[in-house]
């Protein structure tokens, strides 16, 4: 009976030897990477505004989550680069009174990046694909609606890729 309470004690320790603090575990070829440099994203949409508004989304989407920490190209372990392949506006809504008149969209904002470690001269994350969606109304000015939606997409597509990038390892 003496002895229970130490070797209780013992397992209760041992058992918790391999936790580490921090951020998640990374995948193999990715451990060494912690800052990341974003070059402004691509286009290859019509939207003129977009590159814009996903670059900054993709950087405040690393800032918080917390696994990589983005910074200048020269101070960096990788390069995210991130094009914008398309944008799909899909009807979700129709009007019941006006019978080619809809209500309500849906924004698919699609993008492709891949995670280039500079240590090691090669793809820490080959080309891969993320979407962004939101819904929104029209109201009026159809453009405007759209435009307006546009960085909703965009936090939606930012948190697909740094979750994707971030949590490679699980």
């Amino acid at each position: 009976m003496k002895y229970l309470f130490p070797a209780l004690l013992s397992l209760a320790l041992c058992s918790c030897a391999n936790y580490q603090m921090g951020s998640t575990p990374k995948a193999p070829g990715m451990t060494d990477i912690k800052v990341v440099y974003l070059p402004t994203v691509q286009n290859e949409t019509d939207e003129t505004d977009i590159p814009g508004i996903v670059s900054n989304a993709i950087l405040q989407e690393i800032d918080r989550d917390g696994t990589f920490r983005h910074g200048r190209k020269d101070e960096s372990d990788a390069i995210l680069e991130v094009t914008v392949k398309k944008i799909e506006r899909v009807p979700i809504r129709q009007s019941t009174q006006q019978f080619l008149t809809t209500l309500q969209y849906q924004l698919i904002l699609v993008l492709e990046y891949r995670l280039y470690n500079m240590k090691e001269k090669k793809d820490a994350i080959g080309k891969t694909k993320a979407t962004g969606t939101t819904t929104f109304f029209v109201g009026g000015d159809q453009t405007e609606s759209q435009r307006q939606a546009f960085p909703l997409a965009a936090v939606s597509a930012a948190q697909a890729v740094v979750s994707s990038i971030a949590n490679r390892g699980w």
